[in-house]
């Protein structure tokens, strides 16, 4: 996938199938020890960009719905998540839960990084955080790049 491709879909449509994409490209992309988006690239897309500066609630509670159903079939927009977000936020400790997170999602994909460097992203620059976190997420997370995944109703029982 060019640097074309590597634009923000918010929710999965017209997903391609895993052999449109080179095996170079996925190993780029699933083998990226480093943020495959910039910090500071946060103002693309507009609307990801309004909702995570206006409701950041919301941006973080999608990208924990995405880290866990990459298909977001089951997404609300109210979730655990974006509770706990919204009520940590009355006392300004959001950034902890935020700085977790931001951990867990490194860890699951491989990103080089601290919970220092998490820390100070989280509390520093929060909007940008999760912004990266959601188009990382999301990047990370496509059929082309993950490939065929069992359906959970097609599981062999245990």
């Amino acid at each position: 996938m060019a640097d074309a491709e590597k634009v923000y879909r918010a929710h999965p449509r017209d997903l391609p199938t895993y052999d449109q994409a080179t095996s170079e490209e996925l190993h780029r992309l699933t083998q990226n020890t480093d943020w495959n988006y910039s910090l500071f690239d946060c103002c693309s897309p507009g609307t990801l960009c309004f909702t995570s500066c206006c409701l950041p609630c919301l941006a973080f509670g999608k990208t924990q719905a995405r880290l866990r159903d990459p298909t977001l079939q089951s997404y609300d927009p109210i979730n655990g998540d974006c509770i706990i977000w919204s009520f940590l936020s009355l006392s300004l400790t959001q950034w902890i839960y935020q700085t977790i997170r931001r951990g867990e999602l490194r860890n699951k994909y491989g990103i080089e990084g601290s919970c220092c460097g998490d820390c100070c992203v989280s509390m520093c620059c929060g909007c940008c955080a999760l912004i990266q976190e959601e188009k990382e997420a999301e990047i990370r997370t496509r059929p082309q790049v993950t490939g065929y995944q069992m359906a959970p109703q097609m599981a062999y029982p245990q």
